[in-house]
């Protein structure tokens, strides 16, 4: 089992710039995409959407591992800035859709990024330090 995953993180060595490209846009996309769907509580509120983001940034996280070793708080700062990025674009393509009206305050667009950096750098962390122990 632990071979396979040597494996994949040898292919992240192998080609780093598609493995970042495929991270970048996955964070990108998925903070955009998902951003009226991954709010508790909130209008459009969908458990499934909420566990598919949460599989997506789990494998962003696993991507990190392999290319960025040690570098917790460049994988927090990139996240954040990805994520913002994601939101703000997705709050521009529809700036004057009615549905977004219930998610547009200053604690969803100062929380959602954090959260979702937060996310991956904890997932990051938890990764790495299995890789840690298990190749050392």
């Amino acid at each position: 089992m632990f071979e396979k995953k040597e494996y994949f993180y040898q292919q992240v060595g192998i080609a780093p710039r598609l493995f970042s490209l495929y991270s970048f846009l996955t964070i990108l996309f998925f903070s955009g995409i998902t951003f009226t769907f991954v709010i508790p509580g909130l209008k459009g509120f969908d458990l499934y959407s909420m566990m598919l983001a949460l599989l997506m940034y789990f494998i962003v996280a696993n991507v990190f591992v392999g290319l960025f070793e040690k570098r917790v708080w460049f994988v927090f700062i990139l996240s954040l800035v990805l994520s913002n990025l994601g939101m703000w674009g997705r709050l521009w393509v529809e700036r004057e859709e009615y549905s977004l009206v219930e998610h547009q305050n200053s604690i969803i667009y100062f929380s959602y990024p954090v959260a979702i950096a937060l996310t991956v750098t904890i997932f990051y962390s938890i990764l790495s330090s299995v890789r840690g122990r298990k190749s050392g």
